[in-house]
C-alpha cells in the first residue's frame, strides 16, 4: 500500500456548492437557481463576452506567463510597481505558494475557526502545525491571534471580510495588530470581498504596504468582477516577498481567457459602483424578509448573508434544493445551524424567500 503524506489523511477535501446541472439532472428539475458560492449573479457584460470571443482563435498559444498588460493596468490603478503583484489560479493557488515558500514542519500558521477551509488546507499540505483563534461574536478576534504568536509562527492568514460569516474588523483594531506582529512574520490579508466592504471604518490595506514588507494582499476576479469561472486572484506586496513567490509558482498558471477577462472588465467604467448599489438595494430586501419569517442572521459586508436556524442547517439546504434553491449549509464551517445565501438577481431573491417560507412552514407543520 502506498505511503500518503501524513497530513493528507487530515485534509478534507473543499467541497463547493452543488453545480446547478447536476441538481437538474439528479431532481428533475427545470428551473433551479444557485446561491451558494457568492458569484455574481449579474454575469458578464456584453462587451466584455464579444471580446472573449475574439480571443478564442488564439488558444491554440501558450498565455503570456508573466501576465504583462494586466499587471501593469492594476499597478497604475493602485499605485505600485508592476513587480508587486503576483497572479494565480485564483487566490487559492496563491494560498498553497505562500504555504509553499513560508511554512513547513518547523513554521507554524495562525488561522481562525469558522473561516475559509483553505488556509487550513494550505498549511496541512505542507506538513505545517497550525494555531486556531476562536471567532468573537463572530468576528475575527486579532487580539488573540497576538496571543497565539510563538518564535515558531510564520504565516498569520487572514480574512476580510470574512467568509461565510460576512462580517469584517475595522481599520482602528488592523492599525493595532499589523503594528504589534513581529517583521518576521508574514501577513496575509485576504480580501477576495473587498470591493463589496470598502469604504466607512474597514482597513484601507493597500496604505500598510508602503509600512510592512511583511504583509501580502490577495485579491479576486471571481466574486465582484464576474470572472469565477476564468480563476484569477492576485497578490500585492513588497518586491523582495513576489520575487520568492514566483519561485514557487508554475509557469502559464493564469490562462489567456482569463487575463483578457480582467482586462476587458476593468474597462467597464462605473461597473463596481453599479454592483454595490444592486448587492445593497438587494440585501435591504433580504434583512427585511428574513426579519419578517423571524430568522437572525448576521449583518454583512458582502454580496451574501449568514442565517441561523432552529433546524440543522443541512435540513434546510435539502428542502430548498428539492424547490430549485442551491444554497450552503454551514456545517462545514463549524455552524450546524446556518446557512449562507448569496444576494442574487431580484427575481431569485424573491424565489429564495418564497421558497424559505415554504420550506419553514412544512417543518413547523412536522415538528408539531
Amino acid at each position: 500500500m502506498l505511503k500518503l503524506n501524513e497530513n493528507i489523511a487530515k485534509i478534507h477535501p473543499y467541497i463547493p456548492g452543488k453545480p446547478i446541472e447536476e441538481v437538474q439532472r439528479e431532481l428533475g428539475l427545470k428551473r433551479v437557481i444557485k446561491l451558494a458560492s457568492n458569484e455574481n449573479s449579474w454575469g458578464l457584460p456584453e462587451k466584455v463576452l464579444k471580446i472573449l470571443q475574439q480571443k478564442i482563435k488564439d488558444l491554440y498559444l501558450y498565455p503570456d506567463g508573466s501576465v504583462f498588460k494586466l499587471r501593469q493596468v492594476l499597478a497604475d490603478k493602485y499605485g505600485f510597481k508592476a513587480e508587486q503583484f503576483i497572479f494565480g489560479n485564483g487566490s487559492d493557488e496563491l494560498l498553497q505558494l505562500i504555504a509553499l515558500t513560508y511554512l513547513n514542519a518547523d513554521k507554524e500558521a495562525i488561522i481562525s475557526e469558522g473561516t475559509f477551509s483553505e488556509y487550513k488546507f494550505s498549511a496541512l499540505l505542507v506538513n505545517a502545525p497550525y494555531q486556531v483563534v476562536p471567532l468573537k461574536n463572530y468576528t475575527y478576534d486579532l487580539g488573540g491571534f497576538l496571543q497565539k504568536i510563538t518564535a515558531r509562527t510564520s504565516v498569520i492568514f487572514l480574512c476580510n471580510p470574512n467568509n461565510p460569516t460576512g462580517t469584517y474588523f475595522a481599520a482602528s483594531a488592523f492599525d493595532k495588530f499589523i503594528k504589534k506582529v513581529p517583521e518576521n512574520i508574514l501577513v496575509v490579508m485576504d480580501e477576495a470581498y473587498y470591493e463589496y466592504a470598502c469604504g466607512g471604518d474597514y482597513p484601507e490595506s493597500l496604505s500598510y504596504l508602503k509600512k510592512f514588507n511583511n504583509l501580502i494582499i490577495l485579491r479576486t476576479f471571481s466574486k465582484i468582477w464576474s470572472c469565477a469561472g476564468l480563476r484569477l486572484g492576485y497578490g500585492i506586496a513588497a518586491e523582495d516577498l513576489i520575487s520568492s513567490l514566483n519561485k514557487a509558482r508554475e509557469p502559464f498558471n493564469v490562462n489567456a481567457m482569463a487575463q483578457e477577462a480582467a482586462l476587458a472588465m476593468l474597462q467597464e467604467e462605473g461597473w463596481e459602483d453599479d454592483i454595490r448599489k444592486k448587492i445593497k438595494e438587494q440585501k435591504t430586501y433580504l434583512n427585511k424578509e428574513l426579519k419578517n419569517l423571524g430568522l437572525e442572521f448576521l449583518p454583512s459586508r458582502s454580496n451574501f448573508i449568514f442565517i441561523f436556524f432552529k433546524q440543522e442547517g443541512q435540513q434546510i439546504f435539502e428542502e430548498l434544493l428539492k424547490k430549485g434553491v442551491i444554497v450552503r449549509p454551514m456545517k462545514g464551517f463549524g455552524f450546524s445551524n446556518a446557512i449562507r445565501v448569496t444576494v442574487g438577481l431580484p427575481e431569485e431573491n424573491r424565489i429564495f424567500i418564497k421558497s424559505l417560507n415554504e420550506v419553514l412552514k412544512c417543518l413547523s407543520i412536522e415538528e408539531l
